[in-house]
């Protein structure tokens, strides 16, 4: 069995993949073309209508494709406020560390100031 992912020592990925498939429904409809067994009228009708309805798989395709995509924006964006949050959070808290260690500091300084003081 053929590993399609994209790996540098075969070359192949799945951009081959596709272009081999395409190319075997090319083959595939040409063949079918040279060999029907029917009016050119009839064989047309029926390209037309495969045609139609590739396309309106491509443009449901389409449609899903740009679903989840808004879904996977709706995502980041809840997760992104969540990490905005949660840094607003941190920075509270590390902003409440920092000025606990300025009252801790000036207290000390107030203490050895007034030891200082006696001992003028």
């Amino acid at each position: 069995m053929m590993n399609f992912e994209n790996d540098s020592d075969n070359g192949m990925g799945y951009s081959a993949l596709g272009i081999a498939l395409l190319a075997g429904a090319v083959a595939g409809a040409v063949t079918a073309l040279l060999f029907a067994p029917q009016t050119g009228d009839r064989t047309r009708e029926q390209l037309r209508q495969q045609a139609n309805r590739a396309w309106d798989r491509v443009v449901a395709s389409r449609e899903r494709i740009n679903e989840r995509v808004e879904e996977l924006l709706d995502t980041i964006a809840i997760y992104s406020e969540e990490l905005v949050q949660k840094g607003k959070e941190l920075n509270d808290k590390e902003r409440q560390r920092l000025n606990d260690g300025i009252a801790l500091a000036r207290g000390e300084l107030d203490r050895l100031r007034r030891r200082l003081s006696r001992l003028d």
